[in-house]
């Protein structure tokens, strides 16, 4: 957690940018650290932190998000559903192109070094057009077709209760 609270201390401290910090629910039960940290900043009026609301699951944050910042994560599908810019931390400094685990790292700029991090969130918006292709791809190849949204699914609904034989 050192490298990630670093990571967290500097969008903080720089102050232009409002964050939401919302880790994995596991990361705080293996880390406590991380709620320390949470204490320290959670406190200021750019920051806000969650360790355990509903929020963390039902896409509150994904949705209001203007910029996705963290590593590999199911939210990053969940945030690509409608593209926007990404930057993804690569603190181990793994040989991530061509694998798998780390496809989605193709949707943003990847940075390696904490001190990269803050110039990459500015450059983010200015770079998303390089990127919004390949995440649009990346998006529908992960969730399939979701065009339609919730008109298609209660259609997908009614269909299914019709098909039921009636008593």
């Amino acid at each position: 957690m050192a490298l990630g609270a670093e990571v967290v201390r500097r969008i903080v401290a720089d102050g232009r940018y409002n964050l939401i910090f919302a880790p994995h629910q596991r990361l705080v039960e293996k880390a406590p650290e991380v709620a320390d940290l949470m204490r320290e900043i959670g406190g200021l009026p750019h920051v806000h932190c969650d360790i355990d609301g509903f929020a963390m699951v039902d896409g509150s944050y994904t949705g209001v998000a203007d910029v996705y910042l963290g590593d590999t994560s199911s939210q990053v599908i969940e945030f690509l559903m409608r593209p926007r810019p990404c930057v993804f931390l690569n603190a181990a400094r793994v040989a991530w192109e061509g694998d798998p685990n780390y496809a989605m790292w193709a949707c943003g700029e990847v940075v390696g070094d904490v001190a990269e991090v803050v110039g990459a969130l500015d450059r983010a918006a200015l770079l998303h057009a390089e990127y919004a292709a390949v995440q649009a791809a990346f998006a529908d190849e992960s969730l399939g077709a979701v065009k339609g949204g919730a008109t298609k699914a209660a259609g997908e609904i009614v269909h299914v209760l019709e098909a039921i034989p009636s008593r």
